[in-house]
């Protein structure tokens, strides 16, 4: 059973690196972070033909871009666009947002460092010895989440560079609170749902 979700993982990890690879084609960005500063993040629904994508990065001129892209995994084609800037004057009431502050936000959840979910499902249920066929072994009991939402992260911060994978975050928070990377993972989320609506 271990066996058939391990192959179920690299399966839809594959697919959505494909995926991935194709809209960067579409958008004619290349596959790798090209900036010092750069992170992108792939939100795909399982249930739905969507993926959607932000890019934040500081580019070339030290100015920091940040878009949001949504692709259609039916027509392979990006449906919409949309570039948010970043002002230096409020704008009657609304203050403008920080860019650099966003970028330490993001920073903060370890993003540099986190692993793909799959390399902390040890952390998920409690062991305890179990008797299987007349031998005594360890066994977990472990939540499995098989709908959803799943995400993949590339980031480069300077010389750092990391990508990673995770999915329902919050669902699996809700049963193992105490996995640090599962906090980490839903802190950057929060960060980007604050600041982009992601």
């Amino acid at each position: 059973m271990k066996h058939c979700f391990i192959l179920l993982f690299f399966i839809v990890f594959n697919c959505f690196g494909q995926e991935v690879s194709e809209i960067n084609k579409v958008l004619e960005i290349p596959d790798t972070l090209g900036f010092q500063e750069e992170i992108r993040i792939y939100k795909n629904y399982s249930i739905t033909e969507s993926i959607d994508f932000l890019r934040m990065f500081k580019n070339e001129k030290n100015e920091w871009v940040a878009q949001k892209f949504w692709y259609s995994k039916n027509f392979k084609t990006v449906t919409k666009i949309d570039v948010i800037s970043f002002s230096k004057e409020t704008i009657g009431k609304l203050k403008p947002k920080d860019p650099e502050l966003i970028w330490l936000n993001l920073l903060i959840t370890n993003i540099e460092f986190l692993p793909n979910m799959e390399a902390i499902k040890y952390k998920f249920g409690k062991p305890q010895i179990d008797l299987d066929r007349g031998k005594r072994g360890i066994s977990r009991i472990k939540k499995h989440v098989v709908d959803g939402v799943g995400y993949k992260v590339y980031v480069r911060n300077g010389k750092t560079k990391n990508s990673f994978y995770f999915d329902n975050p919050k669902t699996y928070l809700k049963y193992y609170p105490t996995v640090d990377e599962l906090i980490s993972y839903n802190e950057l989320l929060s960060v980007l749902e604050k600041e982009f609506s992601f």
